[in-house]
């Protein structure tokens, strides 16, 4: 995988495992909720908050790592990711009523909603969930350039 990667320039690169994260992490939550609820019974509302809370930090600690490389320390990380989850469910809970409201088509809420949140996503991601300081901001901080997570 990483050679076929390396065929790409570096921001395509980490747009794709951008992609391949995300797209994991849904086929967790979608896999999991499956699992809780018909293999196990266990009721819905508990079994979609459990995948999404297994799922969303599946997904916050690999794109940390696996897409963005942060360097920024976890526990602010972990508050930007929360803020802009936050920010998604209450958007995504407006399209989809709006679109089941006034069309009768809640799905397709949920799917333009997801198709909005990933396209936002991923440079809020980038330059404010997780960013990368400059060799120069490292030296000023006094730190070696290493993790501070």
């Amino acid at each position: 995988m990483a050679s076929l990667l390396g065929k790409f320039p570096p921001a395509v690169q980490q747009m794709i495992r951008y992609l391949l994260v995300g797209g994991s992490a849904f086929v967790l939550d979608f896999g999991l909720l499956a699992l809780l609820r018909s293999g196990l019974g266990v009721p819905a509302w508990l079994a979609a908050a459990v995948a999404f809370a297994v799922s969303t930090l599946f997904s916050f600690l690999l794109q940390r790592r696996f897409t963005f490389s942060a360097d920024l320390h976890v526990g602010n990380s972990a508050i930007r990711y929360g803020f802009l989850l936050a920010t998604n469910m209450v958007l995504t809970s407006l399209i989809v009523e709006g679109f089941d409201r006034y069309l009768d088509s809640y799905l397709v809420g949920k799917i333009i909603s997801t198709a909005l949140t990933t396209l936002w996503n991923f440079p809020i991601m980038k330059f404010w969930v997780y960013p990368r300081r400059t060799v120069s901001e490292t030296a000023a901080a006094g730190e070696t350039g290493a993790d501070n997570a």
